[in-house]
Formats: C-alpha cells, sequence, structure tokens
C-alpha cells in the first residue's frame, strides 16, 4: 500500500460527466507547445471550485480534454506559477478500463495509470501487479517547460505497458490530486468522480514544411546544439543536415575545445566551394558563409557575438548575432546572469563602445537557452530586462522601435510537434529548450521550422539526400532553422 492509498476518501456521492466529442468529426489542432489558444474551442470538462484546496500552492481549476486515435490531451490549471516537473506533489490518475474493481482505489475509481509529474514517474496497474514506468514508455508531451499556472500534457495512447495499450478505448476514469503530507486538493472534489469518452477519430493530418526559401535573398539562421562537440565528432551525420538545410548563419552549441579557424574550415569542407568565417567563446561558436565585421562576448561566459558583413549588392545592412548556450537544470541564477549580460550587450551595441551597429541592424538571438525554470527568463530574453542592474545596469528594450524581440516559434516539420530537445533514456519529457528570436522592426520571419528525420517520409529524406535516424544519431537537440527577409530601418 502506497501513500496514496492511505488519503482515506469516502465518497459521499457521484458525479459522472462524459465529455462529448468538440467540433467537427475532422479532428482538433491540438499541438504540445507551452501556448494554449488552440484550446480555446475545448469545453471545459470539469470546474474545480477556486479556494477549496486544504493549504499548499496547487488549487486545480479548469479542466479540458480531447482526444483522437492516437494520443489523449489534458489542459489543467493549478492556482500557482510552478514548475511541473520538479517537486509539486501532482499526480494524475487514470481508470483505463472503466472498471472501479481494478486498478488502484481512489474514491469510487480504479485507476489503472498514475503519473507524479514532479517525482518524473508513473504506475501501470494490472492484476495485482504494477510496473514502474518512465515517460518515454507512455510518449508524454508537456509544455510549457517553463513555471505556468496552467500546463497541456498529452499521452501515447498506443503505448504497450504491461501487456496492453494505455488508453483502448471507450471511457477513462480521470481524478488529479496534490500531495504535501497528505491531500491538499483534488479534481473532481472527493465527493465526485469523472469520466469522459474517449475519440476514436483520426489522427490529425501532418503537414508538410518545406526545406525550401520562400525567397533566394531570405537569410537563413540555424541553431544547433551538436551534444558533445558532435560536429567534430560525427561528421557525416552532421555534414548531410548541414547540407540540406544550407543555412547562412549557424549558431552551435557544444562545440569543443577548437578556434575559430578550425571551426570555419570544418563548415568548408561541408561547402567545399565556398568560404566560411566563424566566432567562438566557450562552447557557442557561429559559423557563416559571409564575412565577420567585428565579434566578441560582451561579459557572457557562455554566449558569442558576431557582426555579420552581408553582401553589399544584396543588402544595406549588416546583420547581429548571438550564439547562447545557457546553464542547464535548476542554475536559474546562472541562466539569469548570462541574460543579463546578453541584455547589457546589446544596450552597449546600440549606443556606446567599440563596436557600435549602425541604426536599423538585424538582431537575431539563438541558441541552447534552457529554459527549464521561472517563465520571466524567457520574458528576460524577448524584452532584455535586467535582474540584476547593480551589476548590467538598467534594461533598455533591444529592438530599435524601442519594444522587444519577438520569438520565432518554430515547429515540427509535421506541425505536430514542438519540442527541441529529446531524450527517451532520461527521465524528463520532451521540451523546448532552443530557441530563435529576432527583431521584428527590421526582420520578417519568412519561414520557420525544426528537423526531426524520424517524422519525415522517405520521398523527403530521400529529397533531401538525408536519412530517417540522422537527427537522432547527430544530438538530443534538433536542429531549428528561420529564414528572414531584411526590412528597411525603422
Amino acid at each position: 500500500m502506497n501513500d496514496y492509498t492511505r488519503t482515506g476518501w469516502l465518497v459521499s456521492a457521484v458525479f459522472v460527466a462524459a465529455l462529448v466529442a468538440a467540433g467537427a468529426a475532422s479532428g482538433h489542432d491540438i499541438v504540445i507547445d507551452g501556448l494554449f489558444d488552440d484550446w480555446a474551442r475545448v469545453p471545459v470538462a470539469y470546474q474545480d471550485p477556486k479556494g477549496d484546496h486544504l493549504g499548499g500552492p496547487v488549487d486545480f481549476g479548469a479542466l479540458k480534454v480531447e482526444s483522437d486515435a492516437g494520443r489523449f490531451y489534458l489542459y489543467f490549471e493549478i492556482g500557482s506559477e510552478m514548475s511541473l516537473q520538479e517537486a509539486n506533489g501532482i499526480v494524475l490518475f487514470l481508470d483505463t478500463d472503466d472498471d472501479a474493481s481494478t486498478g488502484h482505489v481512489i474514491g469510487e475509481m480504479g485507476a489503472d495509470f498514475e503519473w507524479r509529474f514532479g517525482e518524473r514517474t508513473g504506475v501501470v496497474y494490472h492484476g495485482d501487479g504494477q510496473v514502474t514506468i518512465a515517460q518515454a514508455q507512455v510518449g508524454l508531451r508537456q509544455g510549457p517547460t517553463v513555471t505556468s499556472t496552467a500546463f497541456e500534457v498529452s499521452f501515447d495512447r498506443e503505448s504497450f505497458v504491461a501487456e496492453s495499450a494505455l488508453l483502448p478505448g471507450g471511457t477513462v476514469g480521470i481524478a488529479f490530486t496534490s500531495w504535501d503530507k497528505g491531500p491538499r486538493d483534488t479534481l473532481p472534489n472527493r465527493d465526485e468522480t469523472l469520466a469522459v469518452d474517449l475519440k476514436d477519430d483520426p489522427p490529425p493530418q501532418p503537414c508538410r514544411t518545406s526545406f525550401a526559401r520562400r525567397q533566394l535573398s531570405d537569410v537563413r539562421v540555424l541553431t544547433f546544439n551538436v551534444l558533445h562537440d558532435g560536429l567534430f565528432k560525427r561528421p557525416r551525420v552532421f555534414d548531410r543536415i548541414i547540407r540540406a538545410l544550407d543555412p547562412d548563419v549557424i549558431c552551435f552549441q557544444e562545440i569543443g575545445d577548437h578556434t575559430e579557424k578550425e571551426i570555419a574550415d570544418r563548415m568548408m569542407r561541408v561547402f567545399p566551394r565556398q568560404t566560411w568565417a566563424a566566432a567562438f567563446n566557450s562552447d557557442a561558436a557561429i559559423a557563416t558563409r559571409y564575412t565577420i565585421r567585428n565579434s566578441g562576448s560582451g561579459r557572457t561566459g557562455r554566449a558569442v557575438w558576431a557582426q555579420i558583413n552581408l553582401p553589399d549588392d544584396r543588402y544595406d545592412v549588416d546583420l547581429s548575432v548571438v550564439s547562447a548556450h545557457l546553464p542547464c537544470c535548476r542554475d536559474n541564477e546562472g541562466r539569469q546572469r548570462e541574460l543579463d549580460a546578453i541584455a547589457r550587450w546589446h544596450t552597449q551595441l546600440r549606443t556606446t563602445g567599440l563596436q557600435t551597429l549602425p541604426h536599423g541592424t538585424p538582431i537575431i538571438v539563438a541558441g541552447d537557452m534552457n529554459f527549464v525554470g521561472p517563465a520571466d527568463q524567457v520574458e528576460s530574453l524577448l524584452s532584455g530586462t535586467i535582474v540584476d542592474k547593480e551589476t548590467f545596469g538598467h534594461s533598455v528594450p533591444i529592438d530599435w522601435d524601442e519594444t522587444g524581440l519577438v520569438d520565432a516559434m518554430p515547429y515540427h516539420t509535421t506541425c505536430r510537434e514542438a519540442y527541441t530537445w529529446r531524450d527517451d533514456t532520461d527521465v524528463f519529457a520532451p521540451g523546448r529548450l532552443d530557441y530563435i528570436v529576432y527583431s521584428n522592426s527590421v526582420l520578417e520571419l519568412r519561414n520557420k521550422f525544426i528537423v526531426c528525420t524520424e517524422e519525415m517520409s522517405l520521398g523527403d529524406l530521400s529529397s533531401a539526400n538525408l536519412k530517417v535516424n540522422d537527427t537522432k544519431e547527430a544530438s538530443d537537440h534538433l536542429p531549428v532553422v528561420a529564414d528572414f527577409a531584411i526590412l528597411r530601418a525603422p
């Protein structure tokens, strides 16, 4: 018997809510990306009363549910801002066989599946036993990766666990609990149960995002964490990917101990008929098929800047690019320090110093941002907000029109996923860690995509001279691409 059995729930009444399929039979447009606009047309399956929790930060609110033949989706509100993958006591229970006599007893529901978000682990109950499972075994997707008051998650219904599919169909019972030295809040309330009918509509059809530029003059930027110097240690797979994407500027992370010349020479082996230049600091690098006027790092320890000299016969301006690899995991202070330094660096580039940028120079910041902590760190990147003003000075909006930068927000070429990092051997679920942000006063986003070769058709792979496992073999991060048209200065 585990702690959750000892909650002693006594059920005095039963409330069963059957969620009827919403919208047309063509399906839904839910994508787990940490944004919730796509949930607007999905009805609320259950509204937990505000303020009914018994202490603790979690106070459940609205729950929405969606499904198709492939996946099961949930949107839920938790009342306070926190991380879903750190200690939070939030547990999801599912009765997957509509049989209260099987599984783990939660009120009048028999839960066959349990997922403990804060512990990043789950349990499947079958017969008299139970099996501990990891996120990859149930195809867990969740967002956002940063703190929030609401989250969206999905599970692969066809995951084969304990000799059966996770969610085969029919009706599924749902319960959430918040656990902090005892149950603090439940959804639904303790005297109610909640059940929904699963839909078996075909999953939404994937789109097909072309690798081609919309205009030949568009500047293509690629950011790619190459995982433990993979660009040099696993050259063949990186050659195929980079050639297929044909970028003008590449922001690399996790480059090993190499010189700028070695990085440039490495790229000239990928594109033998081109001359490349590079800038490097720590493990962050910028490589470009154009020349570099200036480069530096400001007061950053994990980022590098370059002023790229775009061809004068096609462009009236240069391009300012930062490649960053912010500290990982629980190092929120280190991550914010780098963000402060990047914001300060742009202030200096715009206003003072030996490397002042001409007014209207397009600005791009890209890289592995490792945003898994406070949500305001994403805002700090976009707005240029400086937290440590004593060290780095006052905040100044980065764009030339006195506004913040804009998130390119790319999706996989299938349009059905948004994660950029995935490691099925890790306890953390796939997440969006890699960003491209830009000054939209002088740049127009023309195309954007994340490449996962495992999702591409054999025909598309063949056309791009790629192999199905290329991105998997290259890195645990996926290559992220954005194409920009350069506009007149504001």
